[in-house]
């Protein structure tokens, strides 16, 4: 007996294979939709995180410096019995009782008999890119402030000729260019000490030539990027009924302003407003007309944006621990 075959179950296994492999296309490309779906939210996610984190460092050390703006050390008996000691040794010590060390800082910061005029605790510039008093930016730039913090320190060893036993450093955040996007702003860090090493026994006479300097233990060599990809940086300073401390021209008590230097000393907070953007664009479309983006700022200085990048503001106060109503 002969066996006869269908040649329709060749032809049926054939289309049911057909259909296997569009269903199975199907899925695949939904699977891969819902993956990008997915990976989309994380990005967006892992962007807001990352820009949140970076923001919590940078305002822990704003806070950290800041609460050390204006802080004097006081030398006790022991350390300046201990000074005079020790002072007396090596082939280069002076004549007994040695060198009384005054309780305070005999560093002389300025050209001036002042003491008001020796240090200058905190220090806010508005609108000023770099480090130094005059901004680098353009006329026309808002980002960002500088913030300049000064505080002292001891180290009882450094007794020497050619040493000197109070420290001063100076901190200074500001923004400049960034040096991987020059679209956008990025934060920097300095820190220097200043060099006033005494060349005799006379601590108020013989003094070798004094400035700031970055060789110190723990000084920055060069500017240290803290954070890119920044929008804005504002410090407003204010006194201890919490207002604003600026004269008629919005400016903030600095050294170079002499009108309003003198309230240096009245600062007993300051307001900080970090604005940041994201690295990669964050949103699918760019906002137009009506819909564009504003990010008001603490004072006039408000920030009107159309792109894709998402930006995130912190706004935080800080409490000034160490200056007090009198001269540092």
């Amino acid at each position: 007996m002969i066996t006869k075959y269908s040649k329709n179950i060749i032809g049926l296994t054939l289309i049911e294979i057909l259909i296997g492999i569009i269903i199975t296309s199907i899925m695949m490309a939904a699977m891969y939709t819902s993956y990008n779906v997915v990976n989309r939210s994380y990005t967006q996610v892992s962007e807001k995180a990352k820009i949140s984190r970076s923001s919590r460092d940078l305002v822990s050390m704003l806070m950290r410096d800041i609460r050390m703006a204006g802080f004097r050390y006081y030398a006790g008996p022991d350390q300046i019995a201990k000074f005079a000691e020790d002072s007396t040794e090596g082939i280069d010590g002076c004549p007994d009782p040695g060198i009384m060390l005054p309780k305070t800082s005999y560093l002389k910061i300025e050209d001036s008999n002042d003491p008001e005029k020796h240090h200058n605790p905190l220090v806010i510039r508005k609108n000023t890119q770099g480090a130094g008093t005059v901004t680098t930016g353009g006329a026309n730039d808002t980002c960002c402030d500088q913030i300049q913090i000064s505080y002292e320190d001891f180290n009882q060893n450094d007794h020497g000729l050619g040493e000197q036993v109070y420290k001063r450093y100076r901190i200074t955040y500001f923004a400049d260019a960034s040096p991987t996007s020059p679209d956008s702003y990025a934060v920097f860090k300095r820190v220097e000490s200043y060099n006033q090493p005494r060349e005799g026994c006379d601590l108020y006479s013989n003094f070798a030539a004094a400035d700031w300097v970055r060789t110190c233990p723990e000084c920055t060599r060069e500017d240290v990027l803290v954070r890119d990809h920044i929008e804005d940086m504002e410090f407003i300073p204010i006194d201890q009924d919490g207002r604003v401390i600026k004269d008629s021209s919005g400016n903030y008590p600095a050294p170079e302003k002499p009108g309003i230097r003198d309230r240096l000393y009245d600062i007993r907070g300051v307001d900080i407003k970090l604005t940041f953007r994201s690295k990669e664009f964050f949103f699918n479309e760019s906002s137009t007309g009506a819909n564009q983006k504003i990010i008001t700022g603490l004072s006039e200085r408000n920030l009107q944006t159309n792109d894709r990048y998402l930006r995130d503001s912190v706004i935080v106060t800080v409490g000034t621990r160490n200056i007090g109503g009198q001269a540092f």
